[in-house]
């Protein structure tokens, strides 16, 4: 206790009941969790198996476990520490029989969500408003996170085939008995609301619940916190309404704004000393946050002497601004391990990434294609998960001529039309295929094979390691063959991708983790950032987003323009525009010593060069904290076109009915308009279908055609 500050004390001792720690970037908060619970345990006498802490990442909660181990030097704490999800996971596995579903449920990841869409999308009539795969998906998502239930929301076309997906979505997953991520959250706020039994007893074991990343907390995942402190309103959160960045993804910063309200008595502790970065890089941040309406209200303060001023780099065009970026590493002879560059959007780091080439700069993109992406490995991982539910339709329809069986695509409609006369799974179909005498005789015997080699593994999966395991699957179904003969240019890759998940197999039996279930439930669970090596020798390139939580000693955050950040989607919103201010504000945080900005005075987007315009979040800043650093030269390049200013619509053209093209979304006719002048907004139907509102002063809008009189 005596290495805390008194802030971080008096939470790390707080008494008891609701308590709110709203703890500024960098200033130990994990440090205030890992005491108090040692606290706890150490002067309260309370039992580490009734502590409870839920974090965001695996990442996070490998972190605490580790810390917390150290801290009371014990091997097993008993604590439960974990995320939301895995927390969500362990209910379930234990009680979703009282919602009606099994407990040998599979977790359908990302890639097999999108691939169910996508089939679902194919298959709507004709009627309906078109919808991409992925809208969908984020569309029921943050309805689900909202403990919100289809047929609520239908305020366009494109809602209404929302819903209809939505339906169709869930009624997939429950017929291969299987749950998304977003169920993890939404079943367990369901099961502790609808069954006070189930909930008095968690409540009962976990008597001491705590939160990190409040402000990240969606509405599921609210009601989780709540109801496990019905009982005895001992709810310890820490979080910083300035790092509310995931509305886009479910979550409110109401949860953290409105917690004195939802938990009378509830005391607010405030760390400000910040322990990571320089006086001037936190000056900075600070400068541009305060602007925000939506805050509690905290300043960061450092002891730290280093004054060196943030510099500001002004690019003439996008190219070089990546060719800034990487020169100026190799000239201040920065460690790569310990650099970071950050971007809105993924799309910008393809300059980025061409330039550190050119400067012989090793680095990785973190949020990419992941090792767990690959289709080697999602091929294998569809057999696996087979073995755990035979239930699973769509680790049926990946694999089931993988490799080639004879099944061809005739076949498997067939067969995807049995199991609907039926209403049963497609691996039950496959079970009693080899007697209908109307498909072809080599598809028969292939769909026996794969039925048999499912079979093989489940009766060896009850007594063998994982990595025998996988070296059966592979030897009986020749997937190496099959990978040599797919890609004869570049079979190695995948067959060192191959040996790499069979070492990851062998180092989970290493570590004596139980079963096949769990490593699969692990892999279903991680994230990208759960990837990242902070010590691998190499610049890492990551959004803003995906940098939350990690920090470095070098920064470089590129992009600070009006469209970028703050982001032109966030143009419709001031709300919006606040969440930006504070993604802007994480991203400058991540910086330990140094900060470098920069943007471009002319990029290219959507195939055409536009003139760019320096973010707001720079005004806000006061010039004396930016040191700049000038272009090398002034104007184009020789031989490059005049950047073009960027369409912007005159307001006072724009009527109901008018014929517009949109840079990103195309053409398109004027719905309604709303308000006047520099306020004017727009609703637009695009020729896609799609809809979308517009502040016309700043949108990227170009009038084709006036409507007629």
């Amino acid at each position: 206790m005596a290495t805390l500050n008194t802030d971080q004390q008096n939470a790390v001792t707080h008494p008891g009941g609701p308590a709110l720690v709203l703890a500024g970037a960098g200033s130990g908060k994990t440090r205030v969790i890992i005491e108090r619970l040692a606290w706890l345990v150490d002067e309260r006498g309370v039992d580490p198996r009734h502590l409870l802490a839920m974090t965001f990442t695996n990442r996070a909660a490998g972190e605490m476990r580790t810390r917390l181990s150290d801290r009371l030097g014990m091997r097993q704490v008993g604590a439960w520490l974990g995320t939301f999800h895995s927390f969500g996971l362990y209910v379930l596995r234990r009680e979703s029989e009282k919602l009606g579903r099994a407990r040998q449920f599979t977790v359908v990841d990302d890639g097999d969500q999108l691939s169910l869409m996508k089939r679902l999308v194919k298959d709507l009539p004709g009627k309906y408003a078109p919808v991409s795969p992925r809208e969908a998906l984020r569309w029921i998502s943050v309805r689900k996170q909202d403990l919100k239930a289809p047929g609520e929301e239908t305020a366009s076309r494109e809602d209404e085939t929302c819903q209809v997906l939505w339906q169709a979505y869930h009624r997939a997953l429950a017929h291969s008995n299987g749950v998304d991520f977003d169920d993890l959250l939404v079943l367990t706020a369901q099961l502790f609301h609808d069954h006070d039994d189930v909930r008095a007893r968690y409540g009962n074991r976990f008597a001491y619940v705590h939160v990190d990343e409040y402000q990240d907390t969606n509405r599921a995942q609210y009601v989780i916190a709540r109801e496990l402190v019905r009982d005895h309103a001992n709810l310890f959160v820490v979080g910083d309404e300035d790092q509310s960045i995931y509305a886009w993804r479910g979550a409110t910063i109401r949860n953290i704004l409105d917690f004195e309200s939802d938990f009378p008595g509830a005391r607010i502790y405030r760390l400000e000393e910040n322990y990571r970065s320089t006086r001037t890089i936190l000056n900075v941040a600070n400068a541009v946050v305060a602007n925000n309406s939506q805050r509690l209200g905290k300043t960061l303060r450092t002891s730290r002497e280093d004054t060196r001023p943030v510099r500001l780099y002004e690019a003439e065009d996008a190219d070089d601004e990546a060719r800034f970026v990487a020169e100026d590493i190799a000239t201040a002879g920065l460690s790569p391990r310990d650099t970071a560059v950050l971007f809105r959007t993924h799309g910008q780091s393809r300059l980025i990434e061409q330039a550190l080439r050119r400067k012989g700069l090793a680095y990785v993109v973190i949020g990419g294609v992941s090792f767990f992406g690959r289709k080697e490995v999602k091929d294998l991982l569809a057999y696996l998960r087979l073995v755990v539910n035979p239930d699973d339709d769509q680790a049926v329809r990946r694999v089931l001529n993988v490799p080639n069986r004879g099944i061809g695509e005739h076949t498997i409609e067939t067969i995807e039309a049995y199991a609907a006369e039926r209403d049963c799974r497609l691996f039950t179909v496959l079970r009693d295929i080899e007697h209908d005498q109307t498909l072809p005789l080599r598809a028969r015997e292939g769909a026996g094979r794969f039925v048999h080699v499912v079979d093989s593994l489940a009766e060896k999966a009850k007594s063998a390691p994982l990595a025998e395991l996988v070296d059966l699957l592979l030897k009986d179904i020749g997937y190496r063959d099959y990978v040599r003969r797919a890609d004869e240019r570049d079979f190695r890759t995948g067959l060192e991708i191959i040996d790499e998940f069979v070492a990851a197999c062998v180092r989970f039996d290493e570590e004596k983790r139980s079963g096949l279930q769990t490593f699969l439930e692990e892999l279903a669970l991680a994230s990208d950032v759960d990837q990242l090596d902070p010590n691998a020798p190499a610049v890492k390139l990551l959004t803003c987003h995906s940098a939350k939580g990690l920090e470095f000693d070098n920064v470089y955050l590129i992009g600070l323009e009006e469209g970028f950040l703050p982001h032109a989607s966030a143009f419709e919103s001031e709300t919006e525009v606040e969440e930006e201010r504070r993604l802007c504000y994480v991203a400058m945080t991540r910086a330990r010593n140094r900060l470098t900005l920069s943007l471009a005075r002319s990029r290219i987007v959507f195939g055409s060069r536009y003139q760019r315009e320096p973010s707001r979040f720079l005004d806000e800043v006061p010039a004396a904290l930016l040191a700049r650093v000038e272009p090398a030269g002034s104007g184009p390049t020789r031989g490059e076109p005049k950047p073009s200013a960027a369409p912007t619509a005159d307001p006072a053209r724009l009527t109901m009915g008018t014929q517009v093209r949109h840079a990103q979304f195309g053409p398109g006719v004027v719905m309604y308009i709303k308000g006047t002048g520099a306020k004017m907004r727009a609703r637009i139907r695009f020729h896609t279908g799609r809809t979308r509102e517009f502040m016309v002063s700043v949108a990227p809008l170009e009038i084709l055609e006036r409507k007629k009189p």
